[in-house]
């Protein structure tokens, strides 16, 4: 039996913003984008005879669409782009998403991934890289498989691949690695003015699951090279300032060279020859490129694979994989299928790869699933207010992971045994508390009760508000006021305090913050009072908690169905979304998952951080 590397799942994110030729063709005329000489096309004879059959075609269609070999293309921001936009799509956003879905097709759990490996030249932050940072968005704090970021464009996941083969082969023991190309190429445009980027290029992550497959024949990765044309180096790039260089015309004489140089290698490499090969999937770097080298090749151009330049541009390293994503999700990854990939591009760089579909399909375990529902086996989270909107879903998310549970409510007898019955159905071990946060005598009781019964806990999740009347400060009375800091803010007080002993190491304290302490619209007035007055405790207790390895995260949710919204109308919504740049109401359903994710894994996407000392202060759905 021999070992083969196969793409077990594929996945890929485009850039939401569909950006066509009509926009770039409207910019021209605009004033915004320049160099395009319309008069020069509609009088080309080549022109002329392709509006015989295509009539009402426009002289930029044309050049851009039929020439070039773009007609639309996925961008993070709305076109044209904007520095400033701040809720713009990150690299490392895509780069989630699409790890993400090449993890679950794979049918593979992260805590199975030995390897990290991603690409970009457009990544988020200059360090740390961005495979670490992506990693954190998969695996526990007590995973540690190494990652590997690579500053690459064109050839990014090619070096990769390579590299990836090599570091199975060497270490037996790894099944799984992920290799991934994530790019934001639109955020290279904000200064140019150059028509010919803003036609070629786009926004997008592919990511794909390798593993390790025994098999009689070998299938998956045949042959990888990699090389480096220094004739092109100078010619594409970015430079210092994050602006986009490059001369067309070089980078397609040296990009053509290197293309037919690398997949002739790979042929003779793999024992191929030209007739063998069901389909030639290169880098998209448009027809200018891929018709010159696919004809000196002796490839048919039916044979051609340039879905992605036409639908999605030009997209640096991730063309060759987003092709066999879009192949594979379409059904038209066929087994037996023989395909090489050649890449060239930006720093010179070049290569190709061949490969061969495999013929048998890994039978579906259901790993992934399986690995989710143990990720919080053996561990205990106590959850205040269990049984309000968001409570409710928290204790479901942790129940879908194996987390024995402790639950507390306040007086809705009915609604916690129904709870309960539910959680006991799917075998999740629960244990009941009631209490009324209002009252002091009960908050003692309560603590006393978890301190006898419950001598280690892992998670302590507050959750547990009111939100009082809609009052402004001056019409608030002294009893609601003093009411209110009693449940939301007191209560939690006393509970963090006290239950310091019960708190186990490497475990973690969430406290439910709100967009009402900082969005701005009238009312509310008591509950954002204790709201404020439990962010200033969880900022000062933070580092006592940290001494005994416990995390602190101050959780600040932005507008969702069953929260605040049912308490206030249409007009002051749409206030509060404005005023927070959240762009629409999340589910409580997805917050929950969010916050149970923020206790075990490092990083949760539709979140950002900020830090108070030691304290993590995460924003959910809203950027400010």
């Amino acid at each position: 039996m021999n070992d083969s590397f196969i793409f077990s799942g594929t996945g890929h994110a485009l850039g939401k913003y569909s950006v066509n030729n009509k926009h770039i063709e409207d910019a021209l005329h605009n004033g915004y984008l320049k160099g395009f000489n319309e008069e020069r096309v509609r009088n080309s004879k080549n022109y002329k005879e392709f509006l015989n059959n295509n009539p009402g075609t426009s002289p930029f269609e044309y050049f851009a669409g039929h020439k070039m070999g773009f007609h639309t293309r996925g961008h993070v921001a709305p076109f044209p782009p904007n520095k400033n936009q701040i809720s713009t799509q990150s690299a490392l956003d895509l780069g989630v998403d699409a790890v993400d879905k090449a993890l679950k097709d794979a049918d593979v759990h992260p805590k199975d991934i030995g390897l990290w490996m991603i690409s970009t030249v457009s990544p988020h932050e200059q360090a740390p890289g961005i495979a670490s940072t992506i990693k954190g968005f998969f695996t526990k704090f007590t995973d540690y498989t190494p990652t590997f970021t690579l500053t690459s464009g064109c050839s990014g996941f090619c070096v990769n691949l390579q590299h990836g083969v090599e570091f199975m082969k060497c270490n037996p023991e790894v099944e799984h690695i992920i290799v991934a190309h994530t790019e934001t190429m639109s955020s290279f445009l904000t200064k140019l003015t150059d028509f010919i980027p803003f036609v070629t290029f786009g926004d997008a992550a592919t990511a794909v699951v390798l593993s390790r497959k025994k098999s009689k024949k070998k299938e998956g990765v045949l042959s990888v090279l990699n090389y480096q044309d220094l004739k092109m180096v100078d010619y594409v790039g970015v430079d210092k300032d994050w602006n986009l260089y490059m001369d067309s015309w070089v980078v397609r004489e040296r990009a053509t060279i290197d293309i037919i140089q690398a997949a002739t290698e790979i042929l003779k490499k793999t024992n191929w020859k030209v007739d063998d090969v069901d389909m030639l999937l290169p880098h998209q770097t448009g027809n200018a490129i891929l018709e010159a080298a696919c004809d000196q090749l002796g490839f048919p151009r039916e044979k051609l694979y340039r879905e992605v330049q036409k639908n999605h541009g030009n997209v640096s390293g991730l063309g060759v994989p987003l092709g066999l994503s879009l192949l594979k999700k379409s059904g038209e990854l066929l087994p037996g299928m023989k395909i090489i990939s050649p890449v060239a591009g930006v720093g010179g760089e070049y290569g190709a790869f061949t490969y061969l579909v495999p013929k048998e399909e890994k039978e579906k375990t259901n790993n992934y699933q399986l690995g989710l529902s143990n990720e919080l086996h053996s561990r205990i989270a106590l959850v205040t207010g269990s049984t309000g909107a968001l409570g409710q879903e928290v204790v479901k998310e942790l129940a879908n992971r194996g987390c024995e549970l402790i639950l507390h409510y306040n007086s809705n007898d009915l609604k916690a045994k129904k709870l309960v019955e539910k959680l006991n159905a799917g075998k999740v071990k629960t244990h009941l508390h009631k209490a009324d946060f209002s009252n002091e005598k009960e908050v003692t009781k309560f603590i006393s009760d978890i301190r006898k019964n419950h001598p280690n806990i892992d998670y302590l999740v507050h959750t547990a508000a009111i939100t009082g009347s809609l009052s402004r400060a001056s019409e608030v009375s002294q009893e609601e006021l003093a009411n209110v800091l009693q449940v939301n803010q007191f209560s939690a007080v006393e509970i963090t305090k006290c239950l310091k002993e019960q708190l186990a190491g490497e475990g973690a304290i969430l406290y439910t913050g709100s967009v009402a302490e900082i969005a701005q619209f009238n009312g509310s007035s008591a509950y954002v009072a204790s709201k404020k007055g439990l962010h200033g405790f969880a900022a000062s207790y933070a580092g006592e908690a940290r001494s005994s390895g416990i995390r602190s995260i101050y959780y600040m949710i932005g507008l969702f169905d069953g929260g605040m919204t049912d308490k206030l109308d249409q007009k002051q919504i749409d206030a509060v979304k404005t005023s927070i740049n959240q762009e629409k109401v999340d589910k409580a359903s997805q917050v929950a998952d969010r916050i149970v994710k923020s206790l075990y894994i490092p990083k949760v996407l539709s979140t950002n951080d900020t830090y108070e000392g030691v304290l993590i202060v995460r924003k959910d759905g809203f950027f400010l």
